[in-house]
């Protein structure tokens, strides 16, 4: 009888320790997971976004612990063309790559009656800077 409580306990002894250690190895590990996942998400988002509109369109991507992916961007109040896509550009993103499924998110926009013209510039700057440029092999 005494053998059986000495395993028992033991038993429980070794699952507590292995608990109380590896369960906040395994929680750490789960955050930094998925903070880098956000951080990619991120990234891919603004990269995408930077090479329709230039520097101008700044998404903030965050992933809600019980929800879809958030996305936060500031739009032009006017520019309704823009907005389609900026929108294009996001579904491009959240898209399914290599047989995954596409990722649910909620686009949050806020509207910047400035960031019309900002984006018109920019565009704008963009073309005439290389126009007329000749290509050139190094």
């Amino acid at each position: 009888m005494e053998t059986g409580v000495m395993l028992v306990t033991g038993a429980a002894f070794l699952v507590l320790g292995c608990t109380l250690v590896g369960g906040p190895m395994v929680l750490v590990d789960w955050v930094r997971m998925r903070r880098q996942a956000v951080i990619a998400r991120q990234i891919a988002l603004t990269d995408a976004l930077d090479t329709q509109f230039g520097p101008l369109v700044a998404p903030v991507v965050t992933k809600p612990l019980f929800g879809p992916w958030e996305v936060r961007i500031a739009v032009p109040l006017l520019g309704s063309a823009v907005l389609a896509r900026i929108i294009a550009v996001t579904d491009q993103v959240f898209a399914g790559v290599k047989g995954t499924p596409p990722m649910r998110y909620r686009m949050l926009l806020s509207i910047t009656p400035d960031s019309w013209r900002a984006v018109e510039r920019g565009v704008r700057r963009s073309a005439e800077r290389w126009r007329g440029s000749p290509v050139t092999a190094a």
